[in-house]
């Protein structure tokens, strides 16, 4: 699970800019949003970011998935830029490094990653992990030139000089260590356990124009568990339809057909349609929850942006409640505009849950969370307080 990820001079982002997924002393709604790590610590499964248009929310997301993309990329030469965009808006921070720090635990080990970097090549990376309060470094890698200078701490990891010199090569000053330990055959525990996250633990992102429909398809086809599952959110969720089948087109193929009931003057009749016959709501509503169902199985991290997009408020809602219902350790990261989930606070979601994205004059993006604003308990609507403009995030409509 995620603790915290910061990041610096990334986007809009131009100060230090730090999503927290600490929980307050708040126990409301405790079992379906804390999950309790080895040390105390209490982390939540939920992140909610409202904004509006063009304050920073999307980027936010951007800035994560660019992390998780360098993590993984593998440049064919040293000069191939790294894709990290700073924040332009500024004479001085276009030639300023970009930054990210990230506090994640997997299998009940707390790791600190670090790393400093420009559009052409990284400066500083640094990975981290604890046994008390005092971070331990497990590798730290700087440059020379143009060559990767690799530190292993022995007492953590035993590496041979070989090894040690065969990865410090194949890390090239625009790549991760964590891609090149992909092209080393060798052993290192600690980097392994976060590769394997980053593998499987972080899923692609969810946009507004993102296909959903080749993924539900196949997880309808391949997983009778959530085929089961989909049926009943369909039902519930009052879709008109009453059955999801087994089919096969003329090469033998096997396809999911939907079954629709349906009351007309003859009396109730059935008829099956296929997924490219349903609605794009439909589809909509299939991609995210079957993303969603791999999550809390997974126990991974999913990202949403603008979530309430083709999809009726009280869907989004349903979704989060059933997302939130499943016991797991996973976690999901949504933006939206829909501020009717505020009226949801203490029921649905948790005041730590909210957070805003407000971008000032000087076009910089400011993220907050809603608990650092003080004498919330004495708000009877938060909806309205924010609709008053009491949490700022609002756009200024010039009239």
């Amino acid at each position: 699970m995620i603790e915290e990820i910061s990041f610096k001079n990334v986007l809009s982002f131009k100060d230090e800019t730090t999503l927290s997924f600490e929980a307050t002393n708040d126990t409301s709604i405790e079992s379906s949003h804390v999950v309790t790590m080895p040390n105390g610590s209490r982390l939540l499964r939920l992140a909610v970011v409202f904004g509006a248009n063009a304050s920073g929310k999307s980027n936010l997301i951007y800035a994560l998935e660019w992390l998780y993309k360098f993590w993984t990329a593998n440049p064919a030469n040293m000069d191939v830029p790294t894709g990290v965009e700073p924040f332009l808006l500024d004479r001085d921070t276009p030639a300023e490094p970009s930054e990210f720090s990230l506090k994640i635990w997997i299998d009940g080990v707390r790791y600190w990653y670090q790393l400093i970097l420009t559009g052409s090549r990284v400066a500083f990376e640094k990975l981290s992990y604890y046994k008390t309060v005092q971070p331990i470094m497990v590798f730290e890698r700087s440059m020379d030139g143009e060559a990767s200078v690799i530190r292993i701490n022995s007492a953590v990891q035993k590496i041979d000089a070989e090894a040690l010199k065969m990865l410090s090569l194949n890390c090239l000053p625009n790549m991760s260590v964590f891609a090149a330990r992909g092209r080393v055959n060798m052993k290192f525990e600690h980097l392994d356990q976060i590769r394997k996250w980053i593998n499987s633990g972080f899923m692609p992102t969810i946009y507004p124009d993102t296909n959903m429909t080749g993924f539900a398809s196949r997880i309808l086809r391949e997983d009778e568990n959530f085929r089961a599952y989909m049926l009943d959110f369909l039902r519930t969720a009052d879709f008109n339809i009453t059955g999801l089948n087994d089919s096969s087109d003329s090469q033998g193929v096997k396809k999911i057909s939907f079954e629709h009931t349906v009351e007309n003057n003859r009396g109730r009749e059935m008829y099956e349609m296929n997924l490219a016959h349903q609605s794009d709501g439909t589809r909509r509503v299939l991609g995210v929850e079957a993303a969603v169902f791999e999550l809390t199985r997974g126990e991974s991290f999913l990202m949403i942006d603008e979530m309430d997009a083709s999809l009726h408020p009280d869907l989004m809602e349903y979704i989060l409640k059933q997302f939130l219902l499943e016991s797991s350790a996973s976690q999901l990261l949504v933006t939206t505009h829909y501020d009717g989930l505020l009226k949801t606070v203490d029921d649905l979601i948790r005041k730590d849950n909210i957070w805003f994205t407000e971008k000032d004059k000087a076009g910089v993006t400011h993220l907050y969370s809603l608990v650092e604003f003080k004498g919330l308990n004495k708000i009877t609507h938060l909806d309205r307080a924010y609709r008053n403009g009491m949490f700022g995030a609002l756009p200024e409509i010039i009239g």
